[in-house]
């Protein structure tokens, strides 16, 4: 869909009724879908909402019908960019490092949202930004839920330590997979998957192919 098609099906939105309905939701996705392709190619550090608009091919008011602020707009795409990242690892099947790796090579394909990420990560370390603060409370407590079942499967399956706190280790992978996607960003030359093979067999998960 071009730029201009976007513009004229999101112009259209019945604005008179209340709340997220089908058409409204589609459009939306649209917008974030068109976002996260632009903010991967540019970045936008620093630029206005209304910038942000042109770029992806609509309005500021068709914009601003849908996001707030910027920032909101922003966390969106980290959240649609996060949701595809999961899904993607979530067909491994195999242990909690190679879930963890493998949304690490979904999000190695799109460096300029993982340097988005970080920046956003870095907002949410000030007082004021609580919105960002909010996002990354929940999105850290539900990939360590989802670390922490991963091990425990693995646990009585013989192939995680019995002295490994779950929680914990969940924290270390994160910590471990964050770490070192900072470091990649700034030096393509860092082994990612190295350090975290090494990490898995630190942990005593399952070996990974």
């Amino acid at each position: 869909m071009s730029n201009s098609e976007l513009e004229s099906r999101v112009s259209r939105e019945d604005t008179g009724r209340r709340g997220p309905y089908p058409k409204g939701v589609q459009r939306r996705q649209q917008i974030l879908d068109r976002a996260l392709a632009v903010f991967n190619e540019r970045g936008f550090e620093g630029t206005s909402l209304r910038a942000l608009g042109e770029a992806i091919g609509v309005s500021h008011a068709a914009l601003r019908h849908y996001f707030d602020s910027r920032d909101q707009l922003l966390l969106e795409v980290l959240r649609e960019a996060d949701r595809r990242a999961m899904d993607f690892a979530e067909e491994s099947g195999q242990g909690a490092v190679d879930f963890v790796l493998r949304g690490a090579d979904y999000n190695m394909r799109i460096p300029g949202l993982m340097a988005l990420y970080n920046t956003m990560s870095a907002h949410a370390l000030e007082s004021h930004d609580e919105h960002s603060r909010a996002f990354f409370v929940e999105r850290y407590e539900r990939v360590r839920g989802a670390l922490a079942a991963i091990f425990e499967v693995g646990r009585k399956e013989g192939t995680i330590r019995e002295d490994i706190p779950l929680e914990v280790a969940a924290s270390l992978v994160i910590a471990a997979c964050d770490g070192l996607a900072t470091q990649w960003l700034i030096d393509p030359t860092v082994d990612m998957r190295g350090a975290m093979h090494l990490l898995d067999r630190l942990l005593g998960t399952s070996s990974i192919d």
